[in-house]
């Protein structure tokens, strides 16, 4: 009798615990999908002509030419 309302037990928590991801993960890929669709149209809202242009800006070398190649070494204690 102790294992049958163990098992009914598990059984229904089991359940809960089932409907209460679906209900979850439901809610959460649907705002997911609304998150994207939503920037999807931002980024298409752009009249037609207009220019954009993404570049990295320059950045100065470390290391003058003059110095020679650089060698990372590690000391050797003996």
């Amino acid at each position: 009798m102790v294992l049958v309302r163990f098992l009914l037990i598990l059984f229904i928590i089991f359940f809960i615990i089932r409907l209460l991801t679906r209900f979850v993960l439901g809610s959460y890929i649907k705002n997911m999908k609304r998150n994207f669709e939503n920037q999807q149209n931002h980024s298409n809202n752009r009249k037609e002509g207009d220019v954009t242009i993404n570049t990295k800006p320059k950045t100065d070398k470390k290391i003058d030419k003059d110095e020679g190649d650089y060698i990372d070494y590690e000391e050797i204690k003996e």
